[in-house]
């Protein structure tokens, strides 16, 4: 077992003062069962960030963490030898300088719309060999050969920011680059943008794509509940959704260690700069002996990153 806990520590300044008031039991016993730990270097220049490329998978080639062909899998909808992406509906905001994508959980898409935006979509993306399934308000799957090793941004990278340096520029994506041109002009005037607009609300004007490469069996599993909040620097919510993650995979994590204290577990704390991964093992009458007296704070572990 893996578990990759991405916004560990956030770059806010006040999630970061607020990490010195956390309580977190079980992360902390588990930690101090580390047989050993080592730095993971993290890029924000890459594609995918580090807990993406965690989950996949070091080997994956940048930008093909598997999001869409891992989702289609789960749905019963994937078949060997297919490519498929995620499909995420977004506001994009056109300024002098660049074109910044405002956050897709902000634009509250609900299944309805969701759904009409998609099949009045759909037919574009079929003239270019491009199927559209729907999956939920905020991501659609796509599947089409245009995707076949396409490395692709994780949203993670846009999400709030400008889209212009990871724009996908190779050859093979110059039918997605005219897709986002012609959605923008359809969906000017959809009905859907027009009951947002007359509600306050800001329209679904393009889409964003990423997830794409081969699947094969995940390394870890992304547990990413502190990403909204770490992103707001909302101290908060960030400190309630650690303790959320604490009692619940990280409890589970401790009580299934206790139980058999031989099997494999690791726990990757990720932060913007670098990560770092704890494997756990039965712990030594030293190891013991520190939960007892000298155990670390959970602040300590998150300074480290």
């Amino acid at each position: 077992m893996h578990l990759v806990i991405s916004h560990a520590a956030p770059p806010g300044p006040r999630c970061r003062a607020a990490s010195r008031t956390l309580a977190l039991p079980a992360l902390q016993t588990l930690l101090a069962r580390a047989r050993a730990q080592r730095a993971l270097p993290a890029s924000d220049t890459d594609l995918c960030p580090l807990p993406e490329r965690l989950v996949a998978g070091t080997q994956v080639p940048d930008g093909l963490v598997p999001w869409a062909a891992w989702k289609a899998q789960a749905a019963g909808l994937y078949q060997s030898g297919q490519a498929w992406a995620l499909i995420t509906p977004c506001h994009l905001q056109v300024h002098a300088d660049h074109v910044a994508m405002h956050d897709p959980h902000r634009l509250q898409l609900d299944e309805g719309p969701s759904r009409a935006l998609l099949d009045a979509m759909a037919p574009y993306f079929a003239e270019d060999g491009i199927t559209l399934h729907w999956h939920s308000p905020r991501t659609w799957l796509a599947q089409g050969a245009a995707l076949q090793d396409l490395p692709t941004a994780a949203l993670a990278r846009v999400r709030g920011q400008p889209i212009d340096p990871w724009i996908p520029r190779q050859a093979q994506a110059g039918g997605l680059r005219r897709l986002q041109n012609e959605m923008q002009m359809l969906l000017y005037t959809h009905p859907v943008n027009d009951a947002r607009s007359a509600a306050g609300q800001s329209p679904v004007n393009g889409f964003w794509i990423s997830g794409t490469g081969a699947p094969q069996p995940p390394r870890g599993q992304l547990l990413d509940l502190l990403a909204r909040s770490a992103a707001q620097d909302d101290p908060q919510a960030w400190c309630t959704a650690w303790q959320t993650l604490d009692a619940g995979p990280l409890a589970q994590a401790l009580a299934r260690h206790t139980r058999n204290p031989e099997e494999p577990l690791c726990i990757s704390l990720c932060g913007t700069a670098q990560g770092r991964s704890y494997t756990l093992g039965a712990p030594s009458a030293w190891q013991r002996l520190a939960q007892l007296f000298a155990a670390r704070r959970p602040h300590t572990y998150l300074n480290d990153l």
